[in-house]
């Protein structure tokens, strides 16, 4: 492909606009469970007023073996902000009419929110230190228990 023929071909896919299809292939990836696994954090968002740099956030967060309860606070607010500002960004995916290329990138911003809300939750909770082995630990212990006792009692039934 010739270079006129690319940039001829990204102008039309930056203008042209989303179908019903697109959107609601977008809406459902977005609205999976897992839709924020393996999205990138964006660097920051504007909520509010306030700008929050928020893979520095999660970088920073990330490094530390313990919150002080002002961090664990600030974190608290966040979260839900985060939330609210990627449903603000799925209802505009729903009901704007949008080119693909906007769409495209509301898609990215509001996975990459909840994944920071998904990572500040996790930080909070101590999921991924040593609180979050033994949290595993003790889960697997109990379904250990659950299994063990679902073979006796299939045992029983046997007998």
């Amino acid at each position: 492909m010739l270079k006129d023929e690319k940039k001829a071909n990204k102008t039309e896919v930056e203008t042209e606009y989303l179908d019903s299809q697109g959107r609601n292939k977008l809406l459902w990836s977005l609205r999976s469970d897992f839709a924020w696994a393996g999205k990138k954090i964006p660097e920051s968002v504007e909520i509010e007023g306030e700008e929050y740099r928020l893979r520095d956030m999660v970088r920073e967060l990330g490094e530390k073996e313990r919150l002080n309860p002002d961090e664990a606070a600030n974190i608290r607010a966040l979260i839900p902000k985060l939330k609210e500002r990627a449903k603000a960004d799925e209802e505009l995916l729903e009901t704007e009419e949008l080119t693909k290329a906007e769409a495209e990138t509301l898609y990215e911003e509001a996975a990459g929110l909840l994944r920071v809300a998904m990572e500040l939750k996790d930080k909070l909770e101590g999921k991924g230190g040593e609180k979050g082995a033994d949290e595993f630990k003790k889960m697997l212990n109990i379904q250990r228990v659950v299994d063990e006792k679902g073979f006796q009692q299939l045992l029983k039934r046997l007998k």
